[in-house]
């Protein structure tokens, strides 16, 4: 893991002074998003998240069903993307949301109802979200 110093001047208040000192701050740097590539469709628990995994797939995204991100389960994450997918039931759950924005997660709901009726609306919204990342990384 790499690590990154830095020194930073700080104005520390001493009775009626004010003094600046020098002071080293240590940050890791994340380490890069890879994903290896498996086939995990066998973990997808719905058949309407299963549709989602393959339709996903077919188009060259590689999407990691039920991922840990602290206490919280993402149904489907496309990792390098930062793309958490996730059931609108969840979306009551406000420490969920404040949890993945803070990792760096951009949060696309979905309703079950919806993935069965208009898949490809759902498609266009994820497809949407990992280019506008491409472009920042551009």
């Amino acid at each position: 893991m790499m690590m990154i110093l830095k020194i930073k001047w700080r104005t520390k208040k001493v009775l009626f002074m004010k003094v600046s000192l020098p002071a080293l701050s240590i940050r890791r740097r994340k380490p890069p998003y890879l994903v290896p590539v498996n086939f995990e469709e066998h973990k997808c628990r719905k058949e309407c998240e299963r549709r989602l995994y393959q339709a996903l797939f077919s188009q060259n995204y590689y999407v990691t069903p039920y991922v840990q991100c602290g206490r919280f389960v993402i149904n489907l994450a496309l990792i390098p993307f930062r793309i958490a997918i996730i059931d609108e039931k969840q979306a009551r759950i406000e420490r969920l949301e404040k949890t993945l924005k803070k990792e760096g997660w951009t949060i696309i709901y979905y309703d079950e109802d919806e993935l069965n009726e208009n898949l490809m609306a759902v498609l266009m919204k994820i497809k949407k979200e990992a280019s506008s990342y491409k472009q920042l990384l551009s």
